[in-house]
């Protein structure tokens, strides 16, 4: 047991830069206070006293002993620890908060609250306390934490924030048998206000905890941009220019949440930028985020802001010059850096251990994911939670907003207001399709003479026939099956037809890395055929001559209009909609049945957008499934079932499963990669793995049972890790097909 006259608490290993305990709660109570002052929360209480009593449990003698230890010697003093005391602190700092906060003028709502977040602040943030083990181990802890708890309450009779509290009565009442009959769900008073408050103490918590070992300081969104490079003379050079003169005139930089209903290719990239450079001027805005559900469209956005050269190759200064580059996190699966490291060759593509900075998105400027957005919002896990805290006093740019479930975006619209009111977070949500979940939300005024006049420009054919692969033009030709199955056959019939011309096939079933290539590829070429599944519905860069597009919901149908006659100089460009086999698979049978009625006597894009609103009318109000899943969120969220909330969403926004995702190395890397993959799994779990290796990732068409586990790595299968044995490399991934080769055997 310590001693008051031979050494201190700590709270981390004695080699660290800051090892004492008290020092550490210290630091880190009035930081989380810090921080979440800066909301309009009003119950700063929150967050100061979950930091306060974070890791009060660390007085438990099995993290004293070996603490003190030798780095080299403490994984011996650790199994000798373990024999006599459990290896917990998150559980045992929670019941000292309940017992010295009982005192306090805290009300028992507030006091519950904190309980909740100090259990979770290691593992994931709960609705309810988890059940109390009753080993003998687990008693013999209770029992010398409670005589430490004594020992502590000398150490901290000077120190005002802590000689409040009874901690002698504390070591008493920490004898009896811990009882945790906490429910958040009894103090939820008003939806989402107590979710996000919650959410946000927690991640405050996160955020001081973490970062007490990093230097960072609260950022202030102050660069600059020079916007007036992206101009260049097109036929639709003078649309672009009054879109972005409209929007730029009626846009409210106050306003808490904004619309802009963008046509694709109308020059949304320069209105963000010029939109964002207007807030370099607020002092009161931290950041700024840029969101998009496509890898394609970050990276394009990314592109923009860094790229020196213009259409002819001649240098041009950058939008945001190369040291201000350091200010811009890139956060995706593949890469978590600056802008500037991403644009260095030489930079790892991920960096090794914790980078405070970027995990708690403690940046000036954000590009990274919608999926990311959602992770933020609602899931319970640390990692996510940690970055939510940054989203205060920052503006938010979510592109294409449609691509979120219409449940989720029903719920995101009362949480997004909530936010603004008391996170100061202003929202600007951008689509060529606003769904009517949020049609009642403020639009940024254009007038419907540019808008029409601009689709008039880049107006496209639309027929609807069935698909005849024999008269398909070899024409920068796109053809899109909404299954892998239905796209590979396609590329066999169309291959079958024409076996000198160059027939390509693209799916999630190539590796990502050759995908990336491909559709940078294609931007240069002309006279072939692609055929694809969604993978380049949105997000491409791509000015296709033709279109064959299998029958989906009208919101997916505009999206790949978007890859039609781009700059407006074919106005022979034409989609044609082929019929389906009947089965509406991955879509929800009433969006595509409504669609079909409503097309089919459409002839061109102008036409189809005219139809939009009351499509969207139409599946809001019938679509009973949404609905019940929108108001099923809505309650979960109101009764702070923080897991079952990110149950729901992961349902309804990540259905792939990581299990089926396969790692193809190219041939003369794979050892390389195989041992990397093997010490990243134990260094720091499959989450990791996924951003370091996810450019080298595709996924399989078929349960793994039904391709053959033989042909996989068994030391990495056994962590629902998929890596090809070498030699069988070529079995697996065929360089064509990648793994949809599988849906032809």
């Amino acid at each position: 047991m310590l001693s008051a006259s031979t050494r201190e608490f700590l709270s981390h290993p004695i080699e660290n830069p800051k090892p004492k305990l008290i020092d550490h709660l210290l630091e880190v109570g009035k930081s989380a206070e810090k921080i979440f002052s800066e909301t309009n929360f009003t119950n700063t209480s929150l967050a100061f006293y979950s930091g306060l009593l974070h890791d009060i449990g660390k007085i438990n003698p099995f993290y004293q002993d070996i603490f003190y230890v030798s780095k080299n010697n403490r994984d011996q003093s650790k199994e000798i620890a373990l024999e006599s005391y459990v290896q917990k602190h998150s559980l045992f700092s929670a019941r000292v908060a309940d017992i010295v906060l009982q005192n306090s003028e805290l009300d028992y709502s507030t006091v519950e609250k904190i309980m909740v977040i100090i259990y979770g602040h290691h593992t994931k943030i709960r609705q309810k306390l988890g059940d109390i083990p009753t080993s003998d181990k687990f008693i013999t802890t209770q029992e010398a934490i409670s005589a430490a708890l004594t020992e502590f309450s000398t150490h901290v009779t000077k120190i005002p924030e802590l000689s409040v509290f009874d901690w002698n009565n504390c070591a008493k009442k920490f004898l009896r048998p811990l009882n945790f009959d906490v429910n958040l769900k009894d103090y939820s008073q008003q939806s989402p206000y107590d979710y996000l408050e919650v959410s946000c103490a927690f991640s405050c918590l996160l955020q001081a905890d973490r970062g007490s070992f990093a230097r960072w300081t609260v950022p202030n969104f102050d660069l600059e941009l020079d916007t007036s490079k992206l101009v260049r003379e097109t036929p639709l050079s003078s649309a672009r220019a009054e879109f972005q003169r409209q929007t730029m005139e009626n846009f409210d930089v106050d306003q808490g949440i904004s619309i802009i209903n963008a046509p694709t290719g109308i020059g949304k990239t320069k209105v963000f930028l010029d939109i964002i450079k207007q807030y370099s001027q607020d002092k009161e805005v931290q950041r700024v985020f840029y969101f998009s559900p496509l890898l394609a469209l970050t990276e394009g956005f990314e592109s923009v802001i860094a790229n020196e050269k213009d259409s002819n190759g001649n240098y041009v200064p950058p939008v945001i010059s190369k040291k201000q580059q350091e200010d811009i996190l890139i956060y995706n699966h593949l890469f978590s850096g600056s802008l500037q490291d991403k644009r260095d060759e030489n930079t790892p593509r991920f960096p090794n251990g914790f980078m405070f900075e970027n995990e708690s998105f403690n940046k000036k400027f954000v590009v990274t994911t919608t999926q990311r957005l959602l992770y933020t919002l609602f899931s319970n896990k640390t990692r996510d939670k940690i970055k939510m805290a940054s989203f205060r006093n920052s503006v938010l740019i979510i592109d294409e907003v449609q691509t979120i479930p219409k449940p989720i975006l029903s719920n995101l619209k009362s949480i997004f207001k909530q936010m603004h009111k008391y996170m100061g977070t202003r929202f600007i949500l951008v689509s060529a399709t606003i769904p009517h979940e949020i049609s009642d939300l403020p639009k940024i005024e254009l007038s419907s003479e540019m808008l029409d006049a601009y689709l008039l420009q880049t107006q496209k054919q639309i027929s609807n026939a069935p698909l005849d692969t024999a008269q398909i033009p070899i024409d920068k030709t796109l053809v899109m099956a909404n299954t892998r199955k239905k796209a590979v056959n396609l590329f066999f019939e169309i291959q079958q037809k024409n076996p000198d011309k160059k027939i390509m096939y693209i799916s999630t079933g190539i590796k990502k890395k050759k995908r990336i290539q491909m559709i940078k590829d294609l931007q240069e070429q002309s006279d072939y055929v692609l055929v694809s599944t969604q993978v380049v519905e949105a997000g491409v860069d791509i000015s296709f001559s033709h279109v064959y597009r299998e029958q989906a919901p009208l919101d997916n149908i505009i999206q790949v209009m978007g890859r039609l006659n781009r700059e407006g100089i074919n106005p022979d460009a034409r989609l044609v909609v082929y019929p389906t086999d009947g089965i509406p698979i991955p879509y929800c049978s009433l969006e595509f049945e409504v669609t079909q009625r409503m097309i089919r006597n459409v002839t061109n894009s102008v036409e189809v957008y005219g139809i939009l609103d009351q499509y969207y009318a139409e599946i809001s109000t019938k679509n009973r499934n949404n609905t019940e899943a929108a108001e099923k969120l809505s309650r979960l969220i109101a009764a702070m079932d923080f897991d079952e909330v990110w149950e729901e969403v992961k349902k309804m926004a990540f259905q792939e499963d990581s299990r089926d995702t396969v790692f193809i190395p190219d041939v003369n890397q794979y050892d390389e990669v195989r041992n990397e993959l093997l010490i990243g799994l134990t260094a720091t779990g499959t989450k990791d793995i996924f951003k370091k290796f996810g450019n080298l990732t595709a996924s399989l068409p078929k349960p793994l049972d039904q391709v053959g586990e033989e042909f996989f790595d068994e030391q990495l299968m056994e962590q629902n890790i998929l890596l090809p044995k070498k030699e069988h490399m070529s079995t697996v991934y065929d360089e064509k097909m990648g793994l949809d080769k599988w849906l032809t055997v």
